[in-house]
């Protein structure tokens, strides 16, 4: 019988496009190899596929290729090995090949784009060891009834626990829980300006608990006092609140739904008590369930009206069409444009480092972020492992330090001057734009 050659059949170009995709395929990882292809869909999600071993350009692709109606996030996950690498996607392509792993082997994050619109968010976590009679999910759900208030009184925004996608990676040892507020069309600044409103929160409720009990607090009065007192838990540095307040970081790494840290078994679920209401937008619930827990996505942007909370408790809602878009390739110079500022912000810090000088034009202040110098005046002695920073007001003339370790919150050194000589060379060369420092919007 007569056979006919497959390249005459198909066409020599039929074949080589199969090839080229089937060669694509094999060159993703492990867990995308199994040759489960999505299919093309006209409405569906753009066939956007990028790897990258260094995570800048990761973030770097995903500003590029993104637009405010086409969103592409940055993800990572980890290999057999534990190596992490970096994937840029839309996250409907990214869950296609993620929900068929094992759950063992479903060890992936979001990461967090410095300087993006992003929800609410929060960490729960407390050692089940020793707080072995506290109840979590009561704790849970008065914390979420607690910035479901502020939302309210402070920026107009009704919220309640439909709104709140209550995700549970408990294990016998530890409590854990992540929640997202996903409430439609609104958005924080950044994760900075969720940090400030979760650090400010956490202050009020301390403050209160060891306030008189007449003192009267516009939000947290309204709250039994009990249920307050149980969110302190004991630790193995002390008390404190059960919200971890350090997941609040440039480019910050946040597991997604039904992950897991590398070598444990605590996939990210829906908690038995989430009241959360999934979108309508697809018919498959688990991806929807995945899309809402997202931080940093969003099906559109131009629409998005954006919360502001800064380090001082002042309050603001912008658009987000009226905010500049910045490049998040990172700068490495180390240094601004006055010479003499750094010679004598280094002499400040030695034998430490200045690893990167930020700029903020609106507020006409330079940020100095420092490496191997931990000395904080608040402590009177050098941190453990967090680094300081020196701030210095270029209007005024002024230098003093802040703190990137959570117990020094909203600590400030009292400025000090700048040497008169100093001042005067500055003024010489004139207060104008440091072209080779990080510009950003705002300060944290």
């Amino acid at each position: 019988m007569y056979s006919i050659d497959v390249r005459t059949f198909y066409g020599s170009e039929t074949i080589a496009k199969q090839e080229a995709e089937v060669k694509e395929v094999s060159n993703k990882p492990h867990w995308v190899k199994e040759f489960r292809r999505m299919p093309s869909n006209i409405l569906g999600p753009r066939e956007f596929w990028m790897e990258f071993e260094k995570q800048a350009e990761a973030l770097d692709t995903a500003f590029k290729e993104s637009d405010d109606f086409d969103m592409l996030c940055t993800f990572v996950y980890q290999r057999d090995n534990g190596y992490r690498k970096f994937v840029v996607a839309h996250p409907e392509r990214y869950w296609w090949y993620y929900e068929h792993r094992s759950a063992e082997k479903r060890c992936s994050y979001e990461i967090i784009p410095e300087n993006c619109p992003c929800r609410l968010y929060l960490d729960l976590e407390y050692s089940i060891e020793l707080n072995p009679l506290n109840d979590g999910p009561s704790m849970t759900s008065t914390l979420i009834d607690i910035f479901c208030t502020y939302l309210l009184t402070r920026w107009g925004i009704p919220c309640n626990k439909y709104n709140v996608v209550n995700l549970d990676s408990s294990t016998d040892e530890k409590f854990s829980r992540h929640l997202i507020f996903n409430v439609k069309d609104v958005a924080f600044k950044n994760n900075y300006h969720v940090g400030s409103l979760v650090k400010s929160v956490c202050k009020d409720i301390l403050d209160y608990l060891i306030s008189p009990e007449e003192t009267q607090y516009n939000v947290l009065s309204c709250f039994d006092r009990t249920k307050l007192e149980r969110l302190v838990v004991e630790t193995k540095k002390g008390k404190k609140l059960f919200i971890d307040t350090a997941v609040y970081t440039k480019n910050r790494h946040f597991r997604i739904y039904k992950s897991t840290k590398w070598g444990k078994q605590s996939n990210l679920i829906l908690s038995s008590d989430c009241k959360y209401i999934p979108s309508n937008s697809n018919n498959d619930k688990e991806l929807s369930l995945f899309l809402d827990s997202l931080v940093s996505y969003f099906v559109t942007r131009k629409d998005l009206i954006l919360l502001e909370c800064s380090d001082s408790g002042a309050v603001d809602t912008k658009c987000f069409k009226g905010e500049i878009r910045y490049n998040y390739c990172e700068n490495n110079n180390n240094y601004s444009k006055y010479p003499v500022l750094d010679k004598y912000i280094r002499t400040l810090i030695h034998p430490g480092k200045i690893r990167v000088c930020k700029y903020f034009e609106a507020v006409k202040i330079l940020v100095y972020e420092t490496s191997g110098y931990r000395y904080c005046e608040n402590i009177d002695r050098c941190h453990k492992s967090n680094n300081v920073f020196l701030i210095v007001d270029l209007r005024n003339k002024t230098v003093y330090q802040k703190c990137h370790d959570e117990d020094c919150f909203g600590f400030k050194s009292t400025p000090r001057q700048l040497p008169v000589e100093i001042c005067f060379q500055m003024d010489e060369e004139n207060d104008v734009l440091l072209s080779c420092s990080v510009i950003t919007e705002g300060i944290a």
